[in-house]
This record gives C-alpha cells, sequence and structure tokens, in this order.
C-alpha cells in the first residue's frame, strides 16, 4: 500500500467520539452511495477503490487479499470505513454467500409489497442520504444525535421501538 494513499485516505475520515460509532467517510461518493477513493497505478493513472474496501485492506495490508471477497458492513452505514483487527470493526471479509445471508438476515432481499416497510432504500436513495450524511460531518462534525437522525430517518429525540 502506498503511504501517501493511505495518508490521503485517513485524511478524509471522520470517527465517532464513541467506542461503537461509524467512521464516516467525507471524500467522493458514487452513484450507488458507497465511498469511492482513487489510487495510483504502477503506470502512471488511478484506479478507483470503494472507500470500505481500502479501509479494510488498511488491516489486511492488502487489496489482493480482498480479490475473491466481499466486504461487509455490520453497521448499514455505506460510507462507514471502520476497519479494525478488533471486535469493534463495522467491517469484514466474507464471501458472496456470506454477504448475501448477512442480507437476507436484514431484511433487505424481500422485494414483496407486504415487506415494503423493511425495504431497504433505492441506489439513487442510498447515495442521497450518503451524501447528506457526508456534507453534513464535514459541516458540522461529528454529532452522534444528527447522525442517527441523518442514517435512521427518524428525528431529533425519537425513541426507538427496538
Amino acid at each position: 500500500m502506498d503511504e501517501n494513499a493511505d495518508a490521503r485516505f485517513r485524511a478524509k475520515i471522520v470517527a465517532g467520539p464513541s467506542p461503537a460509532d461509524c467512521w464516516i467517510w467525507t471524500g467522493a461518493i458514487g452513484d450507488d452511495g458507497y465511498g469511492r477513493f482513487w489510487t495510483p497505478t504502477p503506470e502512471g493513472g488511478q484506479r478507483m477503490i470503494r472507500a470500505h474496501r481500502y479501509a479494510l485492506a488498511l488491516v489486511t495490508g492488502s487489496l489482493d487479499d480482498l480479490d475473491e471477497l466481499h466486504v461487509c458492513h455490520v453497521c448499514d452505514n455505506p460510507i462507514c470505513v471502520r476497519a479494525e483487527d478488533s471486535p469493534t470493526s463495522h467491517l469484514y471479509a466474507g464471501t458472496a454467500f456470506e454477504n448475501m445471508a448477512d442480507r437476507s438476515r436484514r431484511g433487505h432481499h424481500n422485494q414483496q409489497a407486504a415487506a415494503a416497510f423493511f425495504r431497504h432504500e433505492t441506489k439513487q436513495e442510498r447515495a442521497h442520504k450518503a451524501r447528506v450524511l457526508r456534507d453534513h460531518v464535514r459541516a458540522h462534525g461529528y454529532d452522534p444525535e444528527a447522525v442517527a437522525t441523518l442514517l435512521r430517518g427518524v428525528t431529533a429525540g425519537q425513541q426507538t421501538l427496538f
């Protein structure tokens, strides 16, 4: 991994104050709602990598280690880059099967009309929500209540049901 790229990457992260908080990516966000990061190639060009993949590669030591794997989020926040070699990590490497099983456990697989209440947002909605969150954190820093409001769509001070 390139030290200059690593420093550029780390400069685009705002970590939440508590040990369980997300680390918010404040760089570029693609049309799918996931962070994007560019690294130099040996030929002098650039390669785009999703920010959460790069974050986990910093822990594993190599992007090549992740070639055949998905990088899964335990927090359902596409711009979270909290990758650690500890139980507090929000990212982990998994197979396509493990990623789909996790998706199913979270109810993101059911496209029936009766499941609309639990259905995950579209890519466009996810991208919009991610950009609003990123822009808020850029402008105001990490405020746990505001982050929860923007991630979950709850109003300030509203109690969760579960």
